[in-house]
């Protein structure tokens, strides 16, 4: 028989391991853990890596990290960035919840290929994530004439010319370059040319 003190010690014991345990859960739920999973695309288009993670690993909030993940992925320069990052955020009428079911419609990251409006499959550098960080700020001005959307005429027809190869393999390709500008301006956009901005198209409503 375990005297009243070992009992009050072995007591006292327990107590502490199932408040350290749900200290540590606390925590977890409070404070997500650092993701270290890198920010690439698997074989079926999304990022593995947890998105939350991520953000907290970068030190940033979720939109933030989304955009510019998003900007990393659909643009290569400073200003191309800045036009695509500022064309979803007049799509999602400056409310980062918007923003966050446009880029991340099944709250993972991942290729256009899942993510239909624009991939934010490459993981954003510190330069693009300071950017991102400007718009959602209010401190980037609506340069792209209020754009919403955007495509790269050139990647366009490269990717059609896969479709033509093989329709059955690549059936997202299907348009060309004049079909996605002939739908859009039959749904009543007008096309805006961004200065510095050679490769890419902008829409914006007519």
């Amino acid at each position: 028989m375990i005297s009243s003190r070992r009992s009050t010690q072995a007591w006292g014991a327990v107590g502490i391991g199932v408040g350290a345990a749900v200290g540590l859960g606390l925590q977890r739920c409070l404070f997500p853990p650092v993701e270290t999973r890198p920010h690439v695309a698997g074989p079926s288009g999304y990022v593995d890596a947890d998105l939350a993670g991520l953000a907290r690993a970068a030190g940033v909030l979720l939109p933030t990290y989304a955009l510019a993940s998003m900007m990393q992925s659909e643009e290569s320069s400073d200003k191309g960035r800045l036009a695509v990052g500022r064309a979803a955020w007049n799509a999602s009428r400056d409310d980062p919840r918007k923003l966050m079911r446009l880029l991340v419609p099944r709250g993972r990251l991942g290729t256009q290929l899942v993510n239909p409006y624009a991939a934010t499959d490459r993981g954003p550098t510190a330069r693009t994530l300071q950017l991102a960080a400007a718009i959602l700020a209010g401190r980037v001005l609506d340069f792209v004439e209020a754009a919403t959307q955007w495509d790269a005429p050139e990647a366009l027809d490269r990717r059609h010319q896969l479709y033509l190869a093989d329709p059955a393999r690549y059936p997202k390709y299907r348009w060309s370059s004049e079909d996605v500008a002939n739908k859009r301006r039959a749904a009543g956009a007008r096309e805006v040319r961004v200065p510095g901005v050679p490769e890419t198209r902008f829409w914006t409503r007519a």
